[in-house]
């Protein structure tokens, strides 16, 4: 194996030599310096949004308690005029509970949903009422 013989650089290579070392030094330094900028974004906005996601959490399960607590109450007092209504014989009673009954089954209890979470990321809405 033959021994590869490089020349002795001259000042100015030498010179030229380090300044390229000193430049990608501080290159790789700048973009070090930017990239850790960059995840420091990204962890602030991270925070950020997972603070929002946790917020809405929270309005969505109030929504939704409220509204579930809503229906069972409104159904059960449904039913209670239902059962008034087969006691009694009242066919009108009777009807109207069950069209009661059937309408709060069809309405979705996550209809209003879309519109809560439209108000809460309205910058102009002060307070969101559940």
């Amino acid at each position: 194996m033959k021994k590869k013989i490089i020349p002795k650089p001259t000042p100015a290579q030498a010179l030229e030599g380090f300044k390229i070392l000193t430049e990608a030094y501080q290159k790789n330094h700048q973009v070090t310096e930017q990239e850790k900028t960059k995840r420091e974004q990204i962890a602030a906005y991270k925070e950020v949004e997972l603070a929002k996601i946790s917020s809405q959490k929270e309005i969505l399960q109030a929504y939704l308690s409220n509204i579930f607590a809503e229906r069972k109450e409104v159904i059960h007092k449904l039913f209670d005029t239902l059962d008034q209504g087969i006691q009694k014989g009242d066919t009108t009673l009777i009807q109207q509970s069950l069209a009661g009954v059937v309408a709060i089954a069809k309405e979705s209890p996550l209809s209003g949903v879309q519109s809560l979470l439209n108000d809460y990321e309205d910058e102009s809405v002060q307070s969101i009422t559940i």
